[in-house]
């Protein structure tokens, strides 16, 4: 692939930014840096001003070609852009690679970014802002007692629970799960995001069920589910649809996902 170079620049207020993720993405905004973003990939839709940004293709097919016309100083990749990373390179443009799949990579990313743009005290608000929101979280149930059994979903098809996709040890979402008192109701497994049948749902017995599939129906949470039988999240209809991006991805907005899934779990009575 041949595309036109681009001169490295000094990081700081001068940075041209490109994202090739919403996580990423995220962190530039918790820096305050989102200004400086000149285009990011296609799924990334916060803050709102983003989605008028030009799109530089998908999270698994970053489109070089766009990101050069761009003429970016620095672009931020995941681990998964490792040949990208060394094309864009070639042509003289710069990447920092950030790993996004948990909380310590969050912590982490707003660190190396910051102190690449030069916002090291934005990256340190925002560190200390994650683990204050963490600590209030886990405190309020600690010790608490009986702990819901979840079953977060992250995919399935539309209409039908086929093709379903969970979030397992080690995910993003379980790590919410932990800090609010929850189990993961899928927690024997060693896969970080396995597929599902409709007898592993019956196996696992999951009391509470996060449908965060983009096929959910808010609408009506529970009509894809009752296929499956006797699941306890079913038969009590706490079945649960939620959406929010902060929640299927790795994202510095920690308090508004901790939040959100504590009044989930958590109804008043």
């Amino acid at each position: 692939m041949v595309f036109a170079a681009c001169g490295r620049r000094d990081p700081g207020s001068g940075t041209r930014l490109v994202s090739l993720t919403p996580s990423a993405t995220e962190i530039v905004a918790a820096l305050g840096a989102d200004p400086q973003l000149v285009g990011v990939d296609e799924f990334s839709t916060y803050p709102p001003a983003v989605t008028q940004l030009p799109r530089v293709g998908s999270f698994l097919k970053p489109d070089l070609e766009a990101i050069a016309r761009l003429r970016p100083s620095l672009v931020i990749v995941d681990d998964i852009h490792g040949g990208a990373a060394k094309q864009l390179g070639d042509a003289g443009i710069a990447t920092i690679e950030c790993p996004m799949h948990t909380l310590p990579d969050v912590k982490s990313a707003l660190g190396r970014i910051g102190e690449r743009l030069g916002r090291g005290e934005a990256a340190r608000a925002a560190v200390v802002a994650i683990d204050d929101a963490i600590d209030k979280a886990a405190a309020r149930h600690r010790g608490a007692g009986a702990r819901p059994r979840v079953l977060a979903v992250i995919d399935h098809e539309t209409g039908g629970v086929g093709g379903l996709v969970a979030a397992g040890p080690g995910s993003w979402i379980d790590e919410l799960l932990a800090i609010l008192g929850a189990e993961n109701a899928i927690a024997a497994t060693s896969v970080r995001y396995p597929t599902m049948s409709a007898e592993d749902v019956l196996h696992a017995r999951p009391t509470i069920i996060i449908d965060a599939a983009y096929g959910a129906d808010a609408a009506q949470p529970l009509a894809a589910w009752r296929t499956l039988g006797d699941v306890p999240a079913v038969r009590d209809g706490r079945v649960i649809v939620m959406k929010e991006p902060y929640l299927l991805a790795p994202s510095p907005r920690v308090a508004a996902a901790l939040a959100d899934l504590e009044a989930a779990l958590y109804p008043p009575h």
